[in-house]
């Protein structure tokens, strides 16, 4: 009777666990298709009964197929291609910018700057070429205007999109810390907490996806999660970022405790969509602007100088067309068409003296041979060969950043592809699995079967 009560546990054990099996195998084919999901993998072990040398099945839980050095690599270039995507994004707008093919560019403003000089050297005293001078002056300058102002709010609404950013970071960061907290107490009661690591597993896809991060188990199962050097999540407890701007107007990002202190980890980010936003704000927006401050005033100065050396039909002479900045920086937003000569033709200066005028056309020559002089970057290149190198450096970038963008998603993509090696669900071998857990829990019933009918005859015989 001991003996047949023995092998009934046995059974009743084998067909719970082949039956939890049987559930964890229908869940993993149920979610084959499900981004992020993870194989589970039930874990069955072998129990003794007493002093018995056989011993029954039992359920110990599940576990799922994931490697945490795979995780790390994964998280590490998740957030690479973030930060190359973000900055290949920006950086198309930049060079929209600069497009002379839709018209865009300054090439034409200034080539028809120094053109309007040729129309006044080769009709001096015609109103109508001294208006085309004044005209093609005020497209420059709106030109620059234009395109320093789109940087200028490219420049602002990246500010704006870094601080949204961040506080997206913060709030999955809470997420994270809750999520944690649950983790730990179905650990803790027995509970199954694998459907709160799927949840995790999403929020730091997702966080990575933001900032750089970098995950460490902290020996009980949990983690610790840290974004660009500094700890975000440790356990159920979630510090947070902040950002602000330092004294020359760029990016600085700083870790906070839940104490208040912060620390600035700026030098740490290195990836995620905020790293891109960075790039793109602080180094290629920066040198674009300037570049481009130094091109308008380059032009802008040459020409004052050489206008203020001529004479106006009304014998005047010292004044300058454009009304700019003493420096480069910020002449591309300042610049206009100085008060002195705006919609006054007479004084544009076409005479190099004043006893040439009204028919002198010395200093529109000399205004003309500007565009083809080395007066720009110390004397060193011509306007157009200084515009084309603004350009070349613009598009430089462009393709850099392209470029990044398609190595860094394939080696992501290469890396996903491990993961899901590792950790998807194969149909096959799930199949097979479902096969392995039916015919264990057909055994099991039929010993339970068995069993019964030996207990019935024992009973009728007795």
């Amino acid at each position: 009777m001991a003996g047949l009560g023995s092998v009934l546990n046995t059974a009743r054990d084998a067909l719970a666990a082949q039956s939890y099996g049987l559930a964890v195998t229908g869940q993993n084919i149920a979610n084959a298709s499900t981004p992020g999901y993870v194989r589970r993998e039930a874990i069955l072990q072998t129990k003794a009964i007493g002093a018995q040398t056989y011993g029954t099945v039992d359920v110990q839980g599940l576990r799922r197929a994931s490697d945490t050095f795979t995780s790390r690599r994964l998280y590490e270039s998740l957030g690479l291609g973030s930060a190359a995507k973000e900055h290949e994004k920006q950086l198309s707008q930049v060079e929209s910018l600069f497009n002379d093919f839709q018209g865009s560019g300054l090439a034409d403003s200034i080539d028809q700057l120094f053109g309007s000089f040729s129309s006044l050297a080769a009709n001096p005293s015609d109103p109508s070429s001294r208006i085309g001078v004044l005209d093609r002056a005020a497209s420059f300058a709106s030109r620059a205007n234009d395109t320093a102002n789109a940087l200028a709010t490219q420049e602002g609404e990246l500010l704006q999109q870094a601080r949204e950013t961040v506080a997206a970071v913060n709030e999955r960061a809470q997420d994270l810390a809750r999520v944690e907290g649950q983790i730990s107490i179905a650990r803790a009661s027995g509970g199954d907490a694998a459907d709160l690591l799927e949840e995790r597993e999403a929020l730091l896809r997702s966080l990575g996806d933001m900032v750089d991060i970098r995950v460490v188990e902290n020996g009980d199962g949990g983690i610790v999660v840290q974004g660009s050097g500094s700890t975000l999540v440790e356990g159920s407890r979630a510090n947070s970022m902040s950002i602000d701007l330092d004294a020359d107007g760029k990016l600085r990002l700083w870790g906070s405790t839940a104490g208040g202190g912060g620390t600035e980890i700026t030098r740490y980010l290195s990836g995620g969509k905020l790293a891109g936003i960075k790039e793109t704000r602080d180094v290629d927006i920066f040198t674009v602007k300037s570049k481009l401050d130094d091109l308008v005033h380059g032009i802008a100065d040459a020409v004052n100088t050489q206008h203020a050396a001529g004479y106006g039909l009304d014998g005047a002479t010292g004044r300058e067309i454009f009304d700019l900045s003493p420096t480069p920086s910020g002449a591309a937003r300042a610049i206009r068409v100085s008060a002195d000569v705006l919609d006054k033709p007479d004084t544009i200066a076409a005479a190099g003296t004043a006893t040439s005028l009204p028919g002198g056309s010395d200093n529109a020559i000399a205004l003309l041979r500007l565009g083809g002089k080395p007066i720009m970057n110390g004397n060193t290149q011509t306007p157009g060969v200084a515009y084309g190198a603004l350009i070349a450096d613009v598009g430089l970038r462009g393709r850099r950043a392209i470029e990044t963008a398609e190595h860094r998603d394939s080696v992501h993509a290469q890396i996903e592809n491990l993961v899901q090696q590792q950790s998807g669900v194969s149909l096959d071998e799930e199949m097979i699995q479902l096969s392995k857990y039916q015919r264990a829990y057909q055994a099991a019933s039929k010993v339970l079967t068995t069993v019964d009918q030996l207990l019935a005859e024992l009973m009728q015989a007795i």
